[in-house]
């Protein structure tokens, strides 16, 4: 080779070494854009605006009663989710707070629980008054009697079990969707239900068979011939993360976010006069007794007597209405260190049956050799008996549970996935996009 031809190729050398470096250095910047969280700074960061110094809000710290388990249980937990890891929660590091609306006596309760009593089919103005606690109506006709608080407005109404069961004799129970559409027609005509309960999604919904004990207790029934209750409970669910479409770089938050949690559901707000959409992210919302609810009614027989919702024989109604939008976000423990304390014996156990087990009838202690973990969660809990002053989430621990006769059964346990040791002062954040007086609390900009 000459020296011509050498000089010649080493510059196409140099060249085609020039643009492989532009290239790679393309990729390389690609890569790193693509890996990069989309999520801007200030969106990563929690804002703890539920109150202004954290010393309130640490007043509200979660305490979840635990179930009793037989003293010769013990305490040993075997991870086995499908990863074998506890990584499915780990991206999701900050998450809504929201508020309740405090319920107070007001002048109108009693006209209002009367309204009530009247949608449910008794005499408005036959009204019983317990103390200044409760407003009672009895019914001899059907053997009904309604009990509402007369401070929430929250009511228990109930139906003689040897009633139902003379009913049942002579009236066939309808099946579990015409239950589910007797129950939504009940809850639509009190009309008292805000947008936590979405009430015509059958997703929503669970249903129970109930069979009436001789002694009037009740426990799940086998099957629809042997029931005589159709018990339908109606299921909350809340955002956990809320994304505004006006938010920078909204399009790059939603695609990591849906990867992480799933499908947001669409919703349109109205923000200084200009109606934009918003993807909420949303969980559950469970209670102490994650099978059951603080919304059940319980559909029958058609009865004869009753000329008001003859279907319908009794209902619990817990509602503590929420704040339109997320009053705050604040971090979460990581679900590892959730783990870790529920092993160290610091979590609440609120569900312990046998596989298929009665879902009704009440708990009783059992003895427990090991815990074998298939799924960490996390959702919101309500309590079911006390007015809470925030809807805060937990992270559900459950799998199957190996009892001492080496059967097996199913558990729950919750921790509380606010971190209470950084709970700082409400962080003063600017957003062009507040939304006006009407609308409650800021919507959560993540």
């Amino acid at each position: 080779m000459t020296l011509t031809e050498a000089a010649f190729w080493t510059k196409r050398l140099a060249i085609v070494v020039g643009i492989a470096g532009v290239i790679l250095i393309i990729i390389i910047l690609v890569l790193t854009s693509v890996a990069k969280d989309p999520l801007p700074s200030e969106y990563l960061t929690a804002n703890n605006a539920c109150t202004d110094t954290s010393e309130e809000f640490l007043e509200n710290i979660l305490e979840i009663p635990s179930l009793e388990v037989n003293s010769d249980s013990e305490n040993i937990f075997e991870l086995q989710t499908d990863t074998g890891k506890v990584n499915s929660l780990s991206s999701l590091e900050i998450i809504n707070v929201h508020k309740y609306k405090i319920k107070e006596q007001q002048l109108d309760n009693q006209l209002k629980a009367k309204e009530i009593a009247s949608a449910l089919g008794f005499d408005a103005d036959k009204i019983y008054r317990k103390g200044t606690t409760d407003y009672i109506w009895t019914s001899s006709t059907n053997s009904r009697s309604l009990d509402i608080n007369a401070t929430t407005l929250n009511f228990v109404m109930t139906t003689s079990s040897s009633y139902i069961r003379d009913v049942a004799k002579i009236s066939d129970l309808p099946d579990k969707d015409e239950a589910i559409s007797y129950a939504k027609n009940t809850i639509r005509r009190l009309g008292i239900l805000g947008s936590d309960y979405n009430y015509n999604d059958s997703g929503n919904i669970n249903t129970f068979l109930i069979d009436i004990n001789p002694d009037g207790t009740f426990s799940e029934a086998a099957s629809l011939a042997e029931a005589e209750l159709i018990k339908v409970d109606f299921q909350k669910t809340r955002p956990m993360i809320s994304v505004k479409e006006t938010t920078d770089n909204s399009a790059a938050i939603i695609r990591a976010l849906t990867d992480n949690l799933g499908d947001p559901e669409e919703e349109e707000i109205i923000v200084n006069d200009e109606r934009i959409t918003v993807y909420n992210y949303s969980t559950i919302v469970t209670y102490t007794n994650p099978s059951s609810s603080n919304i059940s009614v319980y559909i029958g027989p058609e009865d004869e007597n009753t000329d008001v919702l003859s279907y319908v024989y009794k209902i619990d109604f817990t509602y503590w209405p929420l704040e339109t939008e997320s009053c705050g976000t604040y971090e979460l423990v990581s679900p590892t260190y959730a783990l870790e304390k529920v092993q160290a014996g610091e979590g609440s156990l609120v569900y312990l049956n046998d596989k298929n087990g009665d879902e009704i009838v009440d708990y009783e202690p059992r003895s427990v050799t090991k815990y074998i973990i298939y799924d960490i969660d996390i959702v919101y809990y309500e309590p079911t008996t006390t007015q809470p002053v925030y809807l805060q989430p937990i992270y559900v621990i459950s799998g199957e549970a190996v009892f001492k006769d080496e059967s097996r059964g199913e558990f729950h346990i919750f921790y509380p996935a606010i971190n209470y040791d950084i709970v700082q002062d409400k962080t003063e954040t600017t957003d062009d996009t507040t939304t006006d007086d009407t609308s409650g609390t800021n919507l959560l900009n993540l």
